[in-house]
C-alpha cells in the first residue's frame, strides 16, 4: 500500500506529478486554506504532510496523534508555524527548503532598499491616482529621495541570504557591515566589517536589513532601543520574519521621522499587519513575496517532494530540521 500524503496548498504542477507517481496523494488544486480544526482531524489519516507557512501546526495539532504521521515537509525556509518540540516528542521528522530561495529573497531586499529610499510607493500612487498632473514641478522637492550608491548597509544575520543580499548591494557600490552571532571567515565576509554587538553597528548604518530566522533570541531584535541608535536618514529593511521587529517602536520612529523610511515584506500576524503601516508614506510594503518567482517556487516545491521521497525510501533527508 502506498503511503498517504496530504499536500495542504497548491504546489507546482511538476512537483505534484512527481509525487503522484509513488504515493497516494491528496492535493489542493483550488488552493483553499484548510481550517486548522480540519487539519488536526486529518492528521491521523496520513503518513506525511507537505505544509506551508500558512498552516498552523502547533502543540494542539500533535496532541492526539495516533502514530501514523511520520514526516512534515515544509515548503519554505522558515518553520516557526510548526511546534518543533512537539514534532520531536512524537518522533515526526520535519524538513524545510533552505538555499533555493537565497537569490530571490536577496533580490527583494534590493527592491525594498531602492523603493524605500527613492519613495517609489509615493511616486507610484501619484501616477495611479491621476494626481501627478496637479503637482508643482520643483527640481529640489518633487519626489526627492536618497541615493543608494556608496552608502553603508548593515546586515543583521549574515547567513546565506544575508551574504547574497550583501553581494547584490555591492553592485551599487554599497559598503557592507554586519552583526552575527559569530564572526565569519574572511572568505565568507568578502570584505564586510564585523560587529560583535548590534548596538555598536546601528549608528554606522545608512540602511539596515534583517536576515535572521524567527527565534526567541531574534524576537524584536529591532526595538525602541536599537532603532533609536540609527541615524535620522536610515532605512529599515525586513525580508526575514515579522517577529524580528517591534511594530510599535518602528511605527513611532517612522511617524516622527526619527528614521527616513522602511521597506517591509514580512509582518507580525500576517496577513493582518498593523494598519498603521498603511498610513505611512515613508513605509513601502509588500505581501510577503520574497521568494515569489516561478523558478524559486518550483525549486521549493521539488525540494519538499524530494524530502518525502527520501524519507520513504530510507535515504538521508535533504534538509532535516528535526
Amino acid at each position: 500500500m502506498k503511503p498517504k500524503i496530504l499536500v495542504t496548498r497548491k504546489l507546482s504542477d511538476t512537483a505534484e506529478e512527481k509525487l503522484k507517481k509513488d504515493f497516494d496523494v491528496t492535493l489542493n488544486p483550488k488552493d483553499e486554506p484548510i481550517p486548522n480544526n480540519e487539519l488536526i482531524k486529518m492528521a491521523n489519516e496520513y503518513d506525511g504532510f507537505i505544509s506551508t507557512g500558512f498552516d498552523k501546526i502547533g502543540e494542539e495539532f500533535f496532541k492526539d496523534l495516533n502514530g501514523k504521521l511520520k514526516i512534515i515537509a515544509q515548503v519554505g525556509v522558515g518553520y516557526d508555524n510548526i511546534s518543533i518540540k512537539s514534532a520531536e516528542d512524537k518522533n515526526i521528522k520535519v524538513t524545510n527548503t533552505p538555499n533555493v530561495l537565497n537569490e530571490a529573497v536577496a533580490e527583494t531586499t534590493i527592491l525594498l532598499i531602492l523603493a524605500a529610499s527613492r519613495r517609489i510607493g509615493e511616486a507610484y500612487n501619484l501616477v495611479r491616482s491621476g494626481t501627478w498632473k496637479d503637482q508643482k514641478p520643483d527640481l529640489t522637492k518633487f519626489m526627492i529621495g536618497n541615493s543608494v550608491t556608496g552608502k553603508t548597509l548593515g546586515i543583521i544575520g549574515m547567513g546565506r541570504i544575508g551574504r547574497m543580499a550583501a553581494k547584490c548591494a555591492k553592485a551599487f557600490g554599497m559598503k557592507i557591515i554586519y552583526y552575527n552571532r559569530n564572526k565569519l571567515s574572511s572568505d565568507l565576509e568578502d570584505g564586510a566589517k564585523y560587529f560583535s554587538d548590534i548596538e555598536s553597528m546601528m549608528p554606522e548604518c545608512d540602511f539596515v536589513s534583517i536576515h535572521t530566522p524567527a527565534t526567541a533570541e531574534t524576537k524584536h531584535i529591532l526595538n525602541k532601543a536599537t532603532i533609536n541608535l540609527l541615524p535620522k536618514h536610515a532605512v529599515v529593511i525586513n525580508t526575514s520574519r515579522g517577529s524580528t521587529i517591534d511594530d510599535d517602536a518602528l511605527i513611532e520612529a517612522l511617524q516622527n521621522n526619527k528614521i527616513y523610511a522602511a521597506g517591509l515584506d514580512v509582518f507580525n500576524n500576517e496577513p493582518n499587519l498593523d494598519a498603521r503601516y498603511m498610513k505611512l508614506d515613508n513605509c513601502f510594503v509588500l505581501p510577503h513575496v520574497g521568494s515569489a518567482t516561478h523558478e524559486t517556487r518550483l525549486a521549493m516545491s521539488m525540494m519538499a517532494v524530494d524530502n518525502i521521497f527520501c524519507f520513504f525510501e530510507n535515504k538521508p533527508l535533504i534538509s532535516e530540521v528535526v
